[in-house]
Formats: C-alpha cells, sequence, structure tokens
C-alpha cells in the first residue's frame, strides 16, 4: 500500500475505534441486545461506503482499505485471527479481464453489428489476448435447461458442440411445487447455471436474452453490473470454458428474430412446453473479445469467537457479509463511484456490530462463531466460493452459514425473511427467535427472483452447509402494508447497482439493529444446541464454476 493509502487507513481506522469506544456502555458490555446500537452500525456503514474506497473493486486499493479496516474492527473488538495463528487475511487469487467485445449477426437477409453495451454485453473466462470465432451457426435452446428429476432436457437430441446458443433466463413456470419448485425459482432458472450447462454441451457461446419482466431489473443494472472489469477463480487445467458468455437486450433479440419473421413471445411460449424442441434459427454469429489480462490478489477478512465447550467449540457457525460493489468507473465530469451503501456496505457493518457484541459479551457460545467478510460476490460469489474450497475451518466442522446482504437501513418491521431456512431444520430456530422478539417470519414475497441462489449462502449449501439468507420483511412499523415492497422495488430500479446507492444520513437504522439482534440470537441458538442443522430439502448442488470438459 502507498504511504497515502497508509495514511488514510490509519485515520479511519483510529476514528472506527474512537467512535466504538464512544458507543460502549458500562450497562451494555455484556447485554447483547445492548450491545448493538444505531450508532455504531452508522458510522461503519458511513465509512464502508465513503468516496476513499472507491467502490470496493476486487483487489483495488479501495477494497484494500476496506478489508484492513474491517480487520482492525474485528481486532479491537477482541475477535481471533482466523487465519493459521495470526492473520485476518485468506488471500484469494483470481483473474482479471477487462475485455472489448464485437459481435454481428448475420441472416434473414440481414446483417447487425451490435452496439457493445447498449445492445449486448459480453465477457470470456478464456484466458487468452484475443478470443475471436466466425460463422458460428446460432441455435434457440428455450430455458438450456437440463433437468432429469423434473423431466425436462432442453438439449435432448440435439448436438449443440461448436454452436452458439440464444437462451432465455429463469424456467419452465409452475404453479406445482413438485415441478421446479412451483412459482419459486430453482438454481435450473440462474444465469450462472445456463452457462455451465452450455458449456457442459459443448457450446461456444451462450447469449441470454434480457427481459426486465424475466430478470426483475432494467438493462442498465446488467451493463453496470458487467463492469469494465470482470473477475474469475483461475480455471483448472481439466475444465472447459465457454468462449463466449452474452447478455442481448430484449429490442435488439426482438427486431433481429422478426427480420426472420420470428416473435420473441411466440418463442418463449414454445419454450414453455414439455414438447419443445431447440431451434436452429438459420443466423450466423462472428464476435470478438479483445482482452487484457491479469492476475490479482484480494482477500477475504475472517475473525473467530471461539466457544467454550470442550467438545463443541471444535464446531462453528459462520456468519458471512460481502463487503466488494463495483468500484469506479471514472474518469467522467458526473460520479463515477458505485459507493455500495445498501449493497453491502450495510450488510458489512452489520456483520462487525454483531461481531463486536458477541466477543464484548463475557458468556461465550459452545460452539465457536466464525465471521467472514467475503470478497468478490458481485463477481458471482467468488470469494465465497474459494472460502468453501479452501476453509479455514473445516467444512465438516462447519454446522451452519448465516449470510446477511443488503440489509434494511429504515425502520423496524412486523416481520423478518428468512430464505431458505425452510430447506433445513433451521426453520425452527428463527420460528422460535421470531416468537421471541415479536415477529413472524414471512415467505419471500418474490420467490421467482431465486433470491436463495443470489448471495453468499449458496456457497455454503451447494457443498452441504445448512444456510440462510437472513434480512427484514417488508411489514413496517407505521406504514401501509404494501410500502416496504414498493421502496424495495424503487430500491431496484433506481439505485441498485448504480451511483445512487450512497450512504444517507437520514436513515433510521432501526431496521438494521433489528436485524442484528435477529442474527445475533439465531446464531446463538444454533451455536448453543446439543444438535446441528439437518436438511429438509437440501437444494440442487451448483457444479464448479467452470463445466468439466465433455468428453
Amino acid at each position: 500500500m502507498n504511504r497515502m493509502l497508509c495514511d488514510l487507513w490509519s485515520l479511519i481506522v483510529l476514528l472506527g475505534i474512537l467512535v466504538f469506544w464512544g458507543c460502549r456502555s458500562p450497562e451494555d458490555v455484556g447485554r447483547l441486545d445492548g450491545a448493538i446500537s444505531a450508532q455504531e452500525i452508522r458510522a461503519h456503514l458511513k465509512i464502508l461506503s465513503d468516496d476513499s474506497m472507491a467502490g470496493r473493486a476486487p483487489g483495488s486499493p479501495g477494497e484494500e482499505l476496506a478489508a484492513r479496516y474491517i480487520a482492525a474492527q474485528f481486532q479491537e473488538a477482541g475477535l481471533e485471527p482466523a487465519v493459521g495463528d495470526s492473520s485476518y487475511f485468506q488471500t484469494v487469487n483470481l483473474v482479471g479481464i477487462k475485455s472489448t467485445s464485437f459481435i454481428q449477426v448475420r441472416g434473414f437477409g440481414g446483417f447487425w453489428q451490435l452496439s457493445p453495451g447498449r445492445e449486448f454485453v459480453a465477457s470470456t473466462r478464456i484466458e487468452q489476448k484475443l478470443v475471436s470465432m466466425r460463422n458460428k451457426d446460432v441455435i434457440f435452446v428455450g430455458y438450456g435447461v437440463d433437468a432429469p428429476e423434473f423431466g425436462w432436457n432442453d438439449y435432448e437430441d440435439i448436438d449443440v458442440t461448436g454452436k452458439i446458443l440464444l437462451g432465455l433466463v429463469n424456467e419452465p413456470p409452475s404453479r406445482d411445487e413438485s415441478f421446479f419448485a412451483g412459482p419459486a425459482l430453482t438454481y435450473y432458472g440462474r444465469w450462472i447455471y445456463k452457462f455451465e450447462e452450455a458449456a457442459r454441451h459443448g457450446a461456444d457461446g451462450l447469449i441470454l436474452i434480457h427481459t426486465t419482466e424475466s430478470t426483475g431489473h432494467d438493462w442498465d443494472v446488467v451493463q453496470n453490473s458487467v463492469s469494465d472489469e470482470r473477475f474469475h477463480i483461475p480455471a483448472q487445467d481439466n475444465v472447459y470454458l465457454l468462449p463466449l458468455r452474452a447478455w442481448i437486450n430484449e429490442d435488439k433479440a426482438r427486431s433481429i428474430l422478426a427480420a426472420g419473421g420470428l416473435q420473441l413471445d411466440s418463442l418463449i411460449a414454445q419454450a414453455r412446453s414439455s414438447a419443445f424442441a431447440p431451434i436452429d434459427l438459420s443466423l450466423r454469429v462472428a464476435f470478438t473479445i479483445r482482452n487484457e489480462i491479469r492476475e490479482l490478489e484480494t482477500q477475504n477478512v475472517l475473525a473467530v469467537v471461539p466457544g467454550d465447550d470442550f467438545d463443541l467449540k471444535k464446531q462453528c457457525v459462520v456468519l458471512t457479509s460481502h463487503y466488494d460493489h463495483l468500484g469506479d468507473s471514472g474518469p467522467g465530469p458526473e460520479d463515477t463511484i458505485y459507493n455500495g451503501a445498501i449493497d453491502n456496505a450495510s450488510g458489512t457493518a452489520t456483520l462487525l456490530a454483531m461481531a463486536r457484541a458477541l466477543a464484548l459479551s463475557p458468556i461465550r457460545p459452545k460452539r465457536s462463531v466464525l465471521f467472514i467478510a467475503v470478497t468478490a460476490k458481485e463477481s458471482g460469489l467468488l470469494g465465497s466460493q474459494y472460502y468453501v474450497e479452501n476453509p479455514v475451518w473445516p467444512l465438516a466442522l462447519s454446522v451452519a452459514n448465516i449470510n446477511v446482504d443488503a440489509v434494511n437501513v429504515l425502520g423496524a418491521t412486523k416481520d423478518m425473511l428468512a430464505i431458505g431456512a425452510e430447506r433445513s431444520s433451521i426453520i425452527d430456530v428463527v420460528e422460535q427467535v421470531a416468537y421471541e422478539m415479536n415477529v413472524r417470519i414471512s415467505p419471500d414475497p418474490v420467490p421467482e427472483r431465486g433470491a436463495f441462489f443470489l448471495s453468499d449462502q449458496f456457497s455454503f449449501a451447494r457443498l452441504g452447509i445448512p444456510a440462510i439468507y437472513l434480512n427484514s420483511g417488508h411489514q413496517y412499523y407505521g406504514q401501509e402494508p404494501a410500502w416496504g415492497l414498493q421502496d424495495r422495488q424503487d430500491y431496484t430500479k433506481n439505485r441498485y447497482h448504480t451511483v445512487n446507492d450512497e450512504f444517507d444520513p437520514q436513515w433510521s437504522l432501526a431496521g438494521t439493529v433489528q436485524l442484528a439482534r435477529f442474527a445475533l440470537k439465531t446464531t446463538l441458538s444454533l451455536a448453543n444446541s446439543s444438535g446441528s442443522p439437518v436438511w429438509r430439502n437440501r437444494p440442487m448442488s451448483a457444479p464448479a464454476q467452470a463445466a468439466t470438459a465433455p468428453r
């Protein structure tokens, strides 16, 4: 770290220590509810989302500054380092690729040179300076799903080796919970799965059609989320990488298809039928991706509160929240920093508040509690994936994961969301905590979005650890019933993954404090229980990020 960054980090850490010593009072120490305050969370949140952190992009000076701040707070609160005997940092090795992409489409008597960013975004995980292909056939594969347990295979009776695939996000719609989990999205509906499946079948690329209805967000979220530099965990020697991973916006997809007398709505209707068969679109695609490639190191930040039971302290409950965001797209005349205040300085601030409260308590849990601020979530859950593949605590002794992400920064709610809790016996724990705190557990209001697969809890779940994503519900005290969901929709439309996700000093943070207390009570119940959570409906295990090469 350069001298200026060192000085800035020292100033921020000192400020944090002074603020949080001021938060302490003799009567708070040892009382977990009183030890979590809006004042403390506000200070963490403001610092982590400050412009000095420059959007906390993986491997950037701003993210390093944030990581050092988190580690300093763990240390000052008295948590023990969890990496080896003396470190709070787990090095995460990534590859960064900054791409310039070009896509041309021919067919139906026409030619289209797609506009980067405005009409498509594209990337590759092939670590070469130039990835280029010409005259590739295009096949529409519907949802691109091969789900034998549901009797569904969009790849049946067709060889897509060397082809470019055009596909839909989500999965066949259903109201029957025994068929693709009814209205709830399964892992088969996730775009990550679709790229993996296309690779397993030997395709040379997959282009997903973006619609606001199917994704729940506008096209600009795709543009902003796929930043100038993309990251991935270095590929192993035995994997097959998809040369082209791309999205096309709805209007451009419709216009190209219409030139051939095809209607997107009709294709979607066909894809929803079990009788669907892939369609050769009589289109040809050429693409060129020029890459600037670098290897980089970033870090997960880990700390532990040791348990005090002779046997159970060898096990742990894992609390996670990601601290990375989208960085700085500058230079530019306007604001270019993606501060990520809600997503996810809010979750990291909550994690730090819970860690401090537990560390200051004179009563230790029976099991150990491991706190992890993970990196590179916005790049595809990479930090948590790296951790579960390189755990510092044996996964066999990790009994549960609780994840917080983009938490409620507004008022207290009458309900909580415990996404994924019904999949394991953790549901019994959260329902008991809800009873004690006089709130109720509400179902996911938008199950079709598949929230369980969208954040770091899924990295743990796919390797067999019961995991949940905790957040506040939408029934706010003093507000109309529909207000909370409307506010969330407004955030998704106007601030999510944009430069507008900034700290607001007017936030009450009463909901953040409520969530922190709920999560910590749930953690302690799991840590002190004589038994461990068990699966009741384990989700589909996610394949590795890059598929094994077809034989």
